[in-house]
């Protein structure tokens, strides 16, 4: 007898209903946790045209016989769970019953399945929910599904579908994650014949991450030590402080091997990350969470891509003291030699505390009035632009400012004719690089820097493809990358004002913020767009002025840009104080 079976009226009724079959990745995403279900260890997958035109998935996991090969196909029919109870303690990843139903009425549909043991196997076709042939076929034990013209029958559905690349995108990280939730399984994935992973089985999670995205990224993530706290397993990896994106696509988390999204969880992430991040900034992590079952909820969503905690602020606990703790590991690592160095150096034991400005904060101030500045000339490699004399002084020009000091290295307090300026040095140098950049591409003469040995590097393959289709933005943006071979590139020259700075990163959020930037402009405005942002980003790490002199260049630099009240993501670079705020504050007023 075989073991799927029906479920009874009153236990479908109580799994959560809903549409499973979202866009490709839907199916991708179902078909593998299906064959991972059936014990496979090893799973190919094949799509073409997006995942419209065919997507294919085999493993070879248990297999079928004839009487489950039909079974499989009816609605709420499964050999997971029997009775309502079993909803309490879900392990597998699949348990609803929907998914073969729900994808062979949307396509036209084969299945070809052996179990081991079999002599022969069965193939069974579905044409948008009407049953096909049914006949012996000759097969590998396991399972082969075939999905073709995936939403032929229901083109109001295609035509919510997004553009090619977007649906690409969305294939690629559900093979991705379903890669990281199961590193000892193999995986091979081609994309419209060409193959985009090879993995072998991994030994553990850090594997399989270099696996994916090289070993350069593996470097740049941190073991998170293995800890219980109250029955919440936690293990995997998070990024090292400092190294961090500018998107989420790195986050993943993971609970009973299943990819889910919760608040608690990034909650947990951010917490453990306060006071680390830059704003726009994003840590990567990959997080494997067991718990009880019992204490989980994973029939909250149709896809059963959100869970519901008994205790989430525990789960949220667990993450925060794993990643903390990783990252106090990783502290105290940098800090040891540094401290040896400066004790010596002190003839002390310790390094002394920074002394501390405090700054008050309890005001709401207001962006200073748009500064009208002088016309400049801005030479495209760097310095200072030479400003030439107006006719009348601009008014909040830098002569009004009196520059009074830096602090905490992070601000310049400037005195104005109606107050105090608050100047964020970093945001100020991100406006300047925008606009010079801005300013050099749209006049053609943006100057380069051919580095000493040029670099090759190895970018994921959504970044790769992004970057290997846009060189001549990239070009006219003063950089000299060519393709090297598979998923490498070469970069040969950088714009010269970013001279010794890594061209991995500027790379990576020009990718970032491309696949970002969907939206009513134009391809080009895009990417032109994501170039600049990704260069600007760069003075995060640029360090303050040093000196008064530097400190009045920057000043004079800021106020001869456009738009000098803000960074390129809007926030302010100034704020202002006026001299009857400051009189209300002190109950002058």
């Amino acid at each position: 007898m075989g073991r799927i079976r029906v479920l009874p009226e009153v236990v479908a009724s109580q799994v959560a209903a809903g549409e499973v079959v979202e866009r490709p990745a839907s199916v991708i995403k179902e078909l593998l946790e299906n064959s991972l279900d059936a014990g496979a260890r090893h799973m190919e997958v094949e799509v073409r045209g997006a995942g419209t035109a065919m997507l294919r998935v085999t493993d070879d996991g248990a297999g079928m016989d004839r009487e489950d090969a039909l079974m499989a196909l009816e609605r709420h029919a499964t050999s997971k769970i029997s009775t309502a109870a079993d909803l309490s303690s879900v392990l597998t990843m699949g348990f609803r019953g929907e998914a073969l139903p729900s994808i062979a009425s949307v396509s036209e549909f084969t299945l070809r399945t052996r179990p081991r043991g079999s002599e022969t196997g069965t193939e069974v076709a579905v044409r948008g929910g009407k049953l096909g042939a049914v006949r012996e076929a000759g097969c590998a034990p396991g399972t082969t599904i075939e999905v073709k013209s995936l939403f032929f029958n229901v083109p109001a559905r295609r035509k919510f579908l997004r553009s090619a690349a977007t649906e690409t995108a969305h294939l690629d990280r559900a093979v991705e994650t379903v890669a990281l939730a199961f590193p000892a399984v193999a995986l091979h994935y081609l994309r419209d014949g060409r193959t985009v992973h090879r993995l072998p089985a991994a030994s553990n999670l850090a594997a399989r991450v270099a696996d994916l995205y090289g070993v350069e990224a593996r470097r740049d993530l941190l073991e998170v030590p293995e800890m219980d706290a109250g029955g919440i397993h936690v293990s995997g990896l998070v990024s090292r402080p400092g190294v961090t994106r500018a998107d989420r696509e790195r986050q993943y988390f993971f609970v009973n091997g299943r990819a889910v999204e919760s608040g608690f969880l990034a909650s947990g992430l951010r917490e453990a990350f306060r006071q680390m991040l830059e704003p726009g900034r994003h840590p990567s992590v990959f997080l494997h969470l067991r718990m009880d079952p019992g204490t989980v909820d994973c029939n909250v969503h149709p896809a059963k891509r959100e869970v519901r905690f008994r205790s989430g602020g525990m789960v949220r606990e667990a993450v925060r003291e794993a990643v903390e703790a990783a990252l106090r590991e990783a502290r105290a690592e940098w800090l040891r030699p540094l401290r040896t160095h400066v004790a010596t150096r002190l003839g002390g034991d310790a390094v002394p505390a920074e002394p501390r400005v405090i700054v008050p904060g309890a005001h709401q101030p207001e962006l200073p009035r748009p500064v009208v500045p002088a016309p400049v000339e801005v030479p495209v490699g760097g310095g200072a632009p030479p400003v030439r004399t107006p006719v009348e002084a601009p008014r909040g020009g830098p002569e009004e400012f009196r520059l009074i000091g830096g602090l905490s290295g992070r601000y310049l307090l400037l005195e104005g004719g109606e107050g105090l300026v608050l100047l964020d040095q970093r945001a100020a140098h991100q406006r300047i690089l925008f606009e010079r950049l801005q300013r050099g591409v749209a006049s053609g003469a943006v100057a380069s820097q051919r580095l000493l040995v040029p670099a090759v590097l190895e970018l994921p393959p959504r970044e790769h493809e992004v970057v290997a289709e846009n060189l001549e933005v990239l070009a006219a943006s003063g950089f000299a990358v060519e393709v090297f071979g598979g998923r490498s590139l070469k970069v040969e020259a950088l714009p010269d004002f970013l001279a010794g700075r890594d061209p991995r990163r500027v790379l990576e959020d020009f990718a970032a913020d491309f696949l970002a930037g969907a939206g009513p402009r134009t391809r080009g405005a895009v990417t032109e767009d994501a170039v600049r942002r990704a260069v600007a980003r760069l003075t995060l790490d640029t360090l303050a002025a040093r000196d008064e002199r530097e400190q009045r260049e920057l000043v004079t630099q800021l106020l001869s840009c456009e738009l000098p009240y803000c960074d390129p993501d809007g926030r302010p670079v100034m704020l202002q104080f006026s001299w009857r705020d400051l009189d209300r504050k002190f109950g002058r007023l």
